[in-house]
């Protein structure tokens, strides 16, 4: 990672787009299929589609084995997975202390000790420097349970640390490993060619996209961002793309949609709710990416670019094409064991990187959330929008949709005790949101901080999607309740 700069300033790879080829199936060199380069794909793909994409029951309630390793080292030993999350802080905090001072010229470091602690990785603004440090403190702060009641309390740690802190520190290094499977060894070229006739015409992305969605869905967006990381990394995105991926389907994942669903006692209608809720993400995503900002983004590179190939053929030649494009990938790929071990480390430095930074943002948002009315005050001009739409309970609804573009899960279940109809367009709206300011909205800035993803560009995002989502929530929770199905 690098500092930020403004798009006008870059000076990374050219900003022209770069069109992609056109294939038909009698213009694709397919690749001579060893049965150990096609082995290893199916073997790659089959772990990581496990991982991130089967449905399994687990104490009741269906998720994906990614959840069920996380809860099952947490039962093992909480402490440790709280030393963990700690060291990762303090690890981040350290080296972009050392990695300032280097490069603002305060203490000099050999090469050899520079190449080895990759301070270039470490470096950042001044801002995000001291959010990093200030995680430190509050780290230790909560864990020592030393501090103000304001501060530690329960109200707002057990969102801050339990919840944010440590899913981030285990998600990104236990998901990046099967990420990685499937980006390095040919599932990202198959999914993504299978899904070019969707992604391409309607959200003008790369097929390949529709994976980093079902990461961010299935997963968490955590796990989306990283997938798009790398991606960036090697060429396969440009910024715009990043922007819109980010921005537009890394919204709540299906396991914190359900446990909103248990608490607010509407899992019975659960599928319903998905339904809707991917249904207005989709229609606002599809008007989002023709609009500005997301439509002015410029189309650049900061790797040589590798776009996705466009294809054209039958459903048949699809599945060959995107088959061959697997192989071929896993051919050129490092070993499953290898590919694994690569991304379980790069999980381990990004979570160190931004963990810290969440934690900071987090406390600072829910402390304004638990000592005052700020965001009733923030929510009052949307009561009537509330009530001319119909929506029962409007003050509530009102108060849930802004605080989840502080933390979803605050906002989703502020509706609690709210009308049915009231808490389904609450969950429609919020989960869909994408970017909320306790941790997904600094997770980008800090992880995409060439592109730059800045406060306030996320900040206009929000407002549009909030804006595009009231009604359409509003028409799509009518329109079931119209029916009879709540």
């Amino acid at each position: 990672m690098f500092g930020s700069q403004s798009w006008e300033d870059d000076d990374h790879i050219s900003g022209e787009s770069v069109t992609p080829d056109e294939k038909e199936i009698d213009d694709v060199d397919f690749v001579e299929k060893g049965w150990k380069p096609t082995l290893k794909f199916i073997a790659a793909f089959t772990i990581g589609a496990f991982v991130f994409l089967l449905p399994v029951q687990y104490e009741g309630q269906t998720t994906i084995p990614l959840d069920v390793m996380m809860n099952e080292i947490q039962a093992f030993s909480m402490t440790a997975v709280e030393i963990f999350a700690f060291a990762l802080i303090a690890g981040g905090a350290v080296l972009t202390t050392v990695s300032e001072l280097h490069y603002r010229g305060v203490i000099n470091v050999s090469e050899n000790t520079e190449q080895t602690l990759q301070l270039d990785y470490w470096q950042t603004t001044a801002p995000f420097w001291l959010f990093r440090v200030a995680g430190l403190f509050l780290a230790s702060a909560i864990l020592l349970g030393a501090g103000p009641e304001w501060l530690i309390g329960d109200a707002v740690t057990n969102t801050a640390w339990s919840a944010l802190v440590i899913t981030v520190a285990l998600v990104i290094p236990l998901g990046a490993i099967f990420v990685n499977l499937l980006a390095e060894l040919g599932g990202l070229q198959f999914v993504g060619t299978l899904a070019q006739p969707i992604m391409r015409p309607l959200f003008n992305l790369p097929g390949r996209s529709a994976l980093d969605s079902a990461a961010s869905w299935l997963g968490s967006f955590s796990i989306g961002y990283y997938l798009t990381r790398n991606v960036f990394d090697r060429g396969g995105y440009n910024k715009r793309e990043v922007f819109v991926i980010c921005t537009c389907f890394a919204t709540a994942n299906l396991g914190t949609v359900g446990a909103v669903a248990a608490i607010l006692d509407i899992l019975h209608i659960f599928p319903l709710v998905v339904l809707l809720y991917v249904i207005a993400t989709l229609t606002v995503a599809a008007i989002l990416v023709r609009i500005p900002p997301l439509s002015t983004i410029p189309e650049e590179y900061i790797a040589e670019p590798s776009p996705e190939p466009q294809f054209t053929g039958t459903v048949g030649d699809y599945f060959r094409f995107a088959f061959n494009e697997g192989v071929r990938t896993a051919k050129e790929g490092d070993s499953i064991l290898r590919s694994a071990v690569v991304g379980f480390i790069d999980g381990v430095k990004l979570s160190g990187m931004i963990i810290g930074t969440v934690l900071t943002i987090a406390m600072a948002v829910l402390i304004i959330e638990e000592n005052s009315a700020a965001f009733e005050y923030l929510a009052a001009p949307f009561v009537p929008l509330m009530t001319i739409l119909g929506i029962p309970d409007p003050e509530a609804a009102a108060v849930g949709i802004i605080l989840g573009g502080a933390e979803y899960f605050i906002g989703a279940i502020y509706v609690v005790e709210a009308d049915l109809m009231t808490k389904v367009f609450v969950v429609i709206v919020t989960s869909a949101q994408a970017i909320f300011f306790a941790a997904s909205a600094p997770m980008m800035v800090d992880m995409f901080d060439d592109i730059p993803m800045r406060f306030r560009d996320l900040l206009l995002l929000l407002i549009l999607r909030t804006a595009l989502l009231i009604p359409i929530a509003a028409v799509l929770t009518h329109a079931v309740a119209y029916l009879g199905l709540i």
